[in-house]
């Protein structure tokens, strides 16, 4: 077995209650590695096809990796995965913090879960051994407290605990999962998956340290890392302002979706933005495991609206999806608003998306004070958005309806909503516009799990010489401004997709790996051979992340989805309002022609935007073929 591994997967059937050990061999880890692929291999496996998300067969993996844990910035992601109650594709959603370490000190390289408990339980996993234990008294309660009954109820405060809120007990669709109360695997609706299988948490405790190949040497990479660090002016940024530093930079070009997507511009946004954050409620910086970054940040408690900064600050997606996309330019009711969702364990993406799709469909007259229980829905309203946050979380009047996502919203709302919902397969949009950084378009169109701003590298890395030595090595040469679509984005996505694949499933954050972090993605090859002994390259790992994708496409297309699902909402397609975008939007024949392009480079068939049989046997996935028709 190498190092960096446990050697060891739980798995675990929460109908009979019954616990296996599997001990995979090397050859195994070394196709799947970890993380993201690890566990799409799993679910793929695990469930027949047409299985509802919600139903016990569905199988939820939980996957670290043979680098989660080392003493190095940006090693301290571990995956959720299952299928998706949302979009009902597979479902992926990466988090950082402490719980992956811990899991791989506890003794286990992954979690794999089937069936439901006939009541509510949380999994106790410590030192190689594993309870279910029962979470009646639990049940109902907040991350916050039920986090400190767990650590109550062990002895021990160093607990580390992933969990969800009354939102994903509710099996509201976006719901997600929490650990210490502030990181989150936010999208997909793992939380509600959870929460189907009356599983509240999933608490770890290790006290055996994984053993790596080469300690010294990533002890070595770390402290080269943390020096960089000091001479890299946007790593420098996000330390002292964290990704809400986003909020400055996409209002200063027109790219910060405002009232339902409609703008590019929020009037009064530099009052939200890292700056303000940092300057008025923003107390401290705090990490995750071992990173130098430090770009979490914490809050004061002393405002009107009473915060409490247990629940950490909002990510400058999260304030974009509680503000601009809201009409909101209130910092402190955008911090309220993220400590709701936190509580609740509610994506703050799907949660902004709906209510700014909700908000809409009442100005315009679609949906009255009769359905909303007298709530008047108008964008820049912070009370009502508030409101509307826990009813989504208690599945309470239009909350019911909301707690769907928008797209099975404006299905019950009829009369021309479909067109005011934002989503790509039932997933709400991130806080990046396709109209202003067009490969965008592409990957939230195709991505596999939904639209998701984490898969690719954003237009702006190709947008001006000098490119980096990574993209530079993946054959971009020429300057491309980041709203055009063409031939090089097509390429940007289906490229980067692969590395950004690679890094989810290395478990590696990409605000420490990447084209203008603290490492290069050479770098991560460097970490994975220091973990584990291997002498693996880039271009295995490249493949790695295409089987990570592939594994993926090929799960839903056994779920029925093609090309045709691979669309996005009307709303990108009409002219932006206000600002220096004014008047922006995706061209339909472009994007047709770039969506081609970039199935022909992955390998795939461009009639069904689905993995060729060449393909598949290409990344030795020849099982898949076995296990596609339904």
């Amino acid at each position: 077995m190498p190092k960096g591994y446990c050697g060891r997967i739980l798995h675990i059937d929460l109908s009979s209650q019954s616990i296996e050990i599997e001990r995979p061999d090397e050859a195994f880890y070394r196709t799947y590695v970890g993380g993201s692929c690890l566990a799409a291999y799993y679910v793929f496996k695990g469930m027949s096809a047409g299985v509802d998300a919600l139903d016990p067969e569905n199988v939820l993996v939980f996957a670290a990796s043979p680098t989660t844990g080392a003493p190095v910035s940006g090693a301290s992601r571990f995956n959720v995965t299952a299928k998706s109650p949302l979009t009902g594709t597979m479902g992926d959603s990466q988090a950082g913090g402490f719980w992956g370490p811990e899991l791989k000190a506890a003794g286990f390289d992954a979690v794999v879960i089937r069936g439901a408990a006939a009541r509510p339980v949380y999994l106790w996993i410590h030192d190689g051994e594993c309870e279910v234990r029962d979470a009646s008294h639990l049940w109902g309660t907040f991350t916050k407290q039920a986090q400190q009954a767990i650590r109550d109820e062990l002895g021990d405060q160093r607990v580390r605990v992933a969990l969800i809120g009354p939102g994903g007990e509710s099996l509201v669709r976006y719901a997600c999962i929490a650990n210490e109360l502030r990181h989150f695997n936010g999208r997909t609706g793992m939380g509600a998956v959870m929460g189907s299988k009356n599983l509240k948490a999933v608490a770890v405790r290790g006290t055996h340290p994984v053993q790596f190949h080469d300690r010294e040497g990533i002890l070595a990479m770390a402290k080269a890392g943390a020096q960089s660090l000091r001479a890299n002016s946007g790593m420098q940024g996000l330390q002292e302002f964290g990704t809400a530093l986003v909020v400055e930079s996409n209002q200063a070009v027109g790219g910060l979706p405002t009232r339902n997507w409609r703008s590019g511009v929020l009037p009064g946004a530099e009052g939200i933005g890292g700056i303000a954050l940092r300057d008025t409620v923003g107390t401290a910086r705090e990490s995750c495991w071992a990173c130098a970054v430090r770009c979490k940040r914490v809050l004061s408690s002393e405002t009107p609206r009473k915060i409490d900064p247990e629940y950490g600050g909002p990510e400058y997606e999260s304030i974009c999806a509680l503000g601009p996309y809201l009409g909101i330019d209130d910092l402190e009711t955008i911090c309220k608003a993220n400590e709701l969702c936190n509580k609740y364990t509610l994506d703050t993406i799907s949660v902004g998306g709906t209510i700014a799709f909700a908000m809409e469909c009442f100005e315009k007259g679609i949906i009255g004070p009769e359905l909303t229980h007298g709530l008047n829905l108008v964008f820049g309203d912070s009370d009502a958005a508030l409101k509307l946050i826990e009813m989504i979380g208690r599945r309470e009047g239009i909350g019911d309806i909301l707690a769907e996502g928008c797209a099975r919203a404006s299905r019950h709302f009829g009369h021309g909503a479909s067109e005011l919902a934002v989503h790509v397969k039932g997933m709400e949009l991130p806080a990046h516009m396709p109209q202003v950084k067009a490969s965008l378009a592409i990957v939230y169109a195709c991505c596999p799990f939904g639209p998701d701003h984490q898969s690719s590298e954003h237009d702006p890395s190709i947008r001006s010489e000098p490119f980096s030595e990574t993209l530079t090595g993946l054959g971009f040469r020429k300057p491309i401004s980041s709203e055009i679509l063409c031939f090089e984005k097509a390429k940007l996505a289906a490229y980067t997709q692969r590395a950004f694949g690679f890094l989810d499933t290395l478990g590696l954050c990409q605000f420490c790996f990447g084209s203008w972090t603290l490492y290069p993605l050479e770098d991560a090859v460097r970490l994975l051979n220091l973990a584990t002994g291997w002498g693996t390259n880039l271009w295995e790992l490249m493949q790695l992340g295409e089987r990570r994708t592939n594994l993926m496409r090929a799960f839903n297309a056994r779920e029925g989805f093609t090309r045709h699902h691979d669309r996005l909402p009307q709303r990108m397609f009409e002219p932006l309002d206000g600002g220096p975008t004014a008047g922006w939007r995706i061209d339909q024949a472009e994007l047709d022609k770039a969506q081609e392009q970039y199935y022909e480079l992955l390998g795939w068939d461009p009639a069904t935007g689905n993995p060729t049989r060449t393909k598949l046997s290409e990344l030795g996935l020849e099982w898949v073929l076995d296990l596609q028709s339904p």
